[in-house]
């Protein structure tokens, strides 16, 4: 039990600290919501008559099917080049400092990863306030604003391994930030943008495993339906997969690392 204590202690002070280094640069966050925000404003108007193709299945408002997507892509690019950080600890000599104190090494992962959870829902939010104000609404009311925001800090946290991984193995700043850019198809080739009845045959066999489709379609319904606990159980389970998968390779990049 005192080793547990102990943990959380070190991972909540070393998360403070995490979470300054990124709120001081606004430049962290600004780049992060920039881009969805673009195409939240700018695709929602000049497609907006999309929606009459069949496809659509009767929606009437190509903002409220758009937003979704969105809110998940900026959950995505708050951990998209997340391993940076952990790049500059170690390249300053302040990671081979925290290694010489009495404090157990997960923790120092910990404290890099926990704070992402808040900052994937956080800027997150932004992106889902904006959409609100545009005119898109929420079904499930203050409940599904949460339950959104949960899911997009989930989102980050099962992501945060596509960039961890490759800085932990590589200590390449060049290499993190291609392999994370590699995200991107992935995102573009889920309901993102358009129902899976529109993409072409191969796309649609590729949607059908990607876990951002599971993500999207679950805040989708909560959007523009109710709670929908089947899409709700799809999202949960193929995060926990995802992210089980990609945090058991981030602690073993970490550990070959710190030795």
């Amino acid at each position: 039990m005192a080793a547990l204590t102990a943990f959380a202690s070190e991972t909540y002070h070393l998360g403070l600290r995490t979470t300054r280094r990124f709120v001081r640069v606004p430049a962290n966050w600004i780049s992060i919501v920039f881009f969805p925000l673009i195409q939240l404003l700018v695709f929602s108007q000049l497609y907006k008559d999309i929606v009459q193709l069949p496809g659509f299945g009767g929606q009437i408002s190509y903002l409220a099917y758009l937003a979704p997507g969105q809110v998940a892509f900026t959950a995505l690019m708050a951990v998209a080049w997340s391993g940076y950080g952990l790049l500059i600890e170690f390249r300053s000599g302040y990671l081979d400092k925290l290694r010489a104190y009495p404090i157990g090494r997960w923790s120092i992962l910990a404290g890099e990863m926990v704070p992402l959870f808040f900052q994937a829902a956080a800027m997150a939010g932004i992106v889902l306030v904006v959409s609100l104000l545009l005119g898109a609404s929420i079904e499930t009311g203050v409940g599904g604003f949460l339950l959104i925001l949960v899911l997009s800090g989930a989102f980050g946290i099962a992501f945060a391994g596509t960039s961890f991984i490759p800085a932990l193995l590589t200590k390449s700043e060049q290499a993190t930030s291609t392999i994370s850019l590699l995200l991107f198809p992935v995102v573009f080739m889920s309901t993102a943008f358009v129902p899976k009845a529109l993409m072409p045959g191969w796309m649609q066999a590729v949607n059908d495993w990607n876990p951002v489709t599971f993500v999207i379609e679950a805040m989708r319904a909560l959007m523009v339906s109710g709670y929908d606990w089947s899409a709700l159980g799809k999202a949960v389970l193929s995060l926990a997969i995802l992210g089980g998968i990609l945090q058991t390779a981030t602690l073993w990049a970490f550990r070959r690392l710190a030795r």
